[in-house]
């Protein structure tokens, strides 16, 4: 399991990126710490210079683990589950342009908070055939590029689409394709599941990456999640993804940044 730390140029005082500002600069500081990997959260992936971040990548011995995508929703209000056919599209196409940077990084793409939510219970279905009719668009691109997309299960307060492990299995069924995965989160698992470790053995196979943040949004072990608990399970399913740091960058973000790291290095030995 490669241990990968959240970044961003920039990002809210509340949003649970680990480092930010230069890409190079946290790339070379996450591989100074002892990371293996690097996730990337960018609104418009057009923007990066690619080039850099995979030079700076091969001279730390660093990879991208994946590229997060929920900033075209929090702040373009892109989803895949907009009413408006023009904003679907929208999302589609900036997808794919994730799609487009993550084969070049060697990296998987979230799909989170893009999904959008269901803006009326009474009529779930037509909300659910958008997405799915988007997901199928991202989805032709990304097994021509060979990119894995990752069906991200989101808490109750944040979206009411796909909140659980089982609602994420339910959708990826949907498509048959090797190329689409769940992706879970301790923070939101913690709301929602019943029994963390039970879900992700269900899930098995079709995990295809974890964020660890702890039952605060911090870093791990400075809450009351049972991390022991879930990385026995990870062993269990043979997982071989990434887990990322996805945490407040509290109270510093290099503190979080290589406690979260020290904390989970010490339950892998």
């Amino acid at each position: 399991m490669k241990l990968s730390v959240t970044m961003a140029l920039t990002a809210g005082e509340t949003a649970p990126i680990v480092l930010r500002g230069d890409y190079a600069q946290n790339i070379r500081k996450a591989a100074e710490m002892g990371y293996d990997s690097a996730e990337i959260h960018v609104n418009d992936p057009k923007t990066l210079d690619v080039e850099q971040i995979l030079n700076t990548c091969r001279k730390y011995n660093i990879d991208v683990s994946t590229i997060g995508t929920g900033m075209g929703y929090v702040i373009d209000k892109l989803s895949f589950t907009s009413p408006d056919e023009n904003i679907r599209k929208k999302a589609v196409e900036r997808i794919i342009d994730h799609v487009d940077v993550a084969e070049k990084m060697g990296a998987d793409v979230i799909i989170g908070s893009m999904r959008g939510t269901i803006s009326d219970q009474s009529d779930c279905k037509t909300y659910q055939e958008y997405a799915v009719e988007c997901i199928k668009k991202c989805l032709e691109k990304a097994e021509a590029k060979k990119v894995t997309l990752l069906i991200e299960a989101i808490n109750r307060y944040e979206t009411n689409f796909i909140n659980t492990a089982e609602d994420g299995l339910e959708f990826i069924s949907k498509f048959d394709s090797e190329y689409i995965k769940i992706h879970l989160d301790t923070f939101h698992m913690n709301i929602e599941e019943y029994d963390m470790k039970k879900c992700i053995i269900m899930a098995g196979n079709r995990l295809g990456h974890m964020h660890f943040a702890d039952s605060n949004r911090w870093y791990p072990g400075r809450g009351h999640i049972a991390f022991e608990d879930i990385i026995e399970a990870l062993k269990k399913i043979d997982y071989n993804g990434a887990i990322a740091f996805e945490c407040l960058p509290l109270p510093t973000p290099e503190e979080a940044a290589q406690k979260a790291l020290n904390n989970i290095k010490s339950i892998l030995k």
